[in-house]
């Protein structure tokens, strides 16, 4: 394989300055430019060259809305000209096994579901490259699987499949300021997990956080609902005591932080456990592996 050297480093360093983009200009993606990014998640790499994914592409205005309805109320994924859906697919491998005698359980195997969802985002990582490539701008959004059922009606998704990403597709109206990522020296190990220390950690967070809160509402309703989900957060870490001292520290600056929002406000710790068991049961209803997981509050594999 000859490459030039020059030509790789340009690509290498278009890809570092990649970000996720949410607002897209009204401007079609060529049909030939979807095809080559197409081409590139199919030539993803695969486990075992199974290949269990399907890519739904979505064109459609409506049905991009209701997309962005289903994946937690986004509506800029219903301005996007195209949306690809992944999905994680043991449904044509199992009529194949079927039908060439073969036995077949990937649908219900934990290692199979494993690593079916890393090659769905091999697949999903090389569609977005491509376009960031071709210069089209892309977001992954991680709730399509909270809304398995409703999608799987939508689009009439046989047994033994399941979307587990979706990836916006369009080029950007207008690029926000790019996000701060935490140094490479704490994620970048080599040879061993270093013993980090706290202090140095916590600097590398308030760094990559820094300026960035979440200020409490001025009117008494909101502000109130706003601290009783903040609280149910809370409490899935910290003794009541604990608790309501944090939230007074955070009354009283008049904001909570970025690590406190995403994990007791936005990505909710009490919501994620109640969303991980909906999504469980609808990967069930799918056909789909686990499907004996946590039967009498034990795993059964």
């Amino acid at each position: 394989m000859s490459i030039d050297r020059k030509t790789a480093l340009e690509a290498v360093h278009h890809m570092q300055d990649r970000q996720s983009v949410r607002n897209f200009a009204d401007k079609p993606i060529p049909q030939e430019d979807l095809d080559e990014i197409l081409r590139a998640a199919t030539a993803a790499a695969t486990a075992g060259n199974l290949q269990p994914v399907t890519i739904i592409v979505e064109k459609d205005p409506e049905r991009s809305r209701r997309l962005g309805e289903l994946c937690t109320n986004q509506p800029f994924i219903g301005k996007a000209p195209v949306n690809l859906l992944f999905l994680l697919d043991w449904h044509k491998l199992s009529v194949y096994a079927a039908a060439r005698k073969a036995p077949f359980n990937c649908h219900d195997s934990w290692m199979h579901f494993v690593t079916g969802l890393e090659d769905v985002m091999c697949a999903a990582q090389s569609a977005e490259t491509a376009a960031h490539m071709l210069g089209i701008g892309s977001c992954f959004i991680g709730t399509a699987m909270h809304s398995g059922a409703e999608i799987a009606e939508m689009y009439d998704l046989p047994p033994r499949t399941y979307p587990m990403v979706l990836l916006t597709l369009g080029y950007p109206k207008d690029l926000p300021a790019k996000r701060r990522k935490l140094e490479q020296d704490y994620m970048v190990f080599e040879g061993k997990y270093p013993r980090l220390d706290p202090d140095d950690l916590c600097r590398a967070y308030d760094t990559k956080y820094e300026g960035i809160q979440l200020p409490f509402p001025t009117r008494p309703e909101p502000r109130q609902a706003m601290v009783e989900k903040i609280r149910r957060g809370l409490l899935t870490t910290y003794s009541p005591e604990e608790t309501e001292q944090i939230i007074r520290d955070a009354l009283e600056r008049g904001y909570i932080t970025e690590v406190q929002r995403r994990f007791a406000y936005h990505y909710h710790a009490v919501d994620n456990y109640n969303k991980g068991g909906h999504i469980l049961e609808m990967m069930q209803e799918q056909d789909m592996f686990p499907t004996r997981i946590l039967r009498d509050g034990k795993i059964d594999l």
